[in-house]
């Protein structure tokens, strides 16, 4: 699974869509929530995007434009850099923009998560994106401890921190139930 985050662009770009066409920011949002389990899904863009890819979404008019990264455990991120319309303008136009858009990206991780694009865009209507991970993530061995030997839930584990997990544990092992 990838985290899939947006630029500030790209958040722009989303609430600028439902003036353009009616139901588009949920037909974006759902090929992004492809994009958590596939973060290579769509094509390569060439030329100056190298490294770049792209999804089409709706009629052909719209487009999802993102790059896969790693962190330092090698797990991806997808940043979805721009949502942007064909609308009139030719392919080369909006492919220029891009590139100007890609050079004024700032470095950095900065960047908004999917699951708190769809609360603001798309609350109650269905879609669900992955929790983001906490910076101190539980053990995988602690986590199997916690459900499988506490008790607890997957998804109550799941939305604990490392430090919180192992305080459970220690109250468990304590007999604090």
């Amino acid at each position: 699974m990838a985290l899939v985050r947006f630029t500030d662009a790209a958040v722009d770009d989303l609430r600028a869509l439902p003036r353009k066409e009616p139901g588009i920011v949920r037909q974006v949002l759902k090929k992004c929530l492809l994009l958590e389990r596939d973060p290579h899904a769509g094509e390569p863009l060439l030329g100056d995007l190298i490294g770049y890819r792209k999804l089409v979404v709706g009629n052909r008019h719209w487009r999802i434009v993102w790059r896969v990264t790693e962190d330092d455990t090698g797990a991806a991120t997808v940043e979805v850099a721009e949502v942007w319309g064909a609308g009139a303008r030719s392919d080369d136009e909006i492919y220029r923009e891009m590139v100007d858009r890609v050079a004024s990206i700032p470095e950095g991780p900065q960047r908004i998560a999917l699951v708190d694009i769809v609360e603001l865009f798309a609350p109650g209507r269905g879609l669900e994106a992955l929790p983001e991970p906490t910076a101190d993530p539980v053990p995988t061995w602690l986590r199997d401890r916690l459900v499988h030997t506490a008790g607890l839930p997957p998804a109550q584990v799941d939305q604990l921190s490392g430090a919180e997990a192992a305080d459970v544990w220690d109250s468990f092992m304590r007999g604090e139930r």
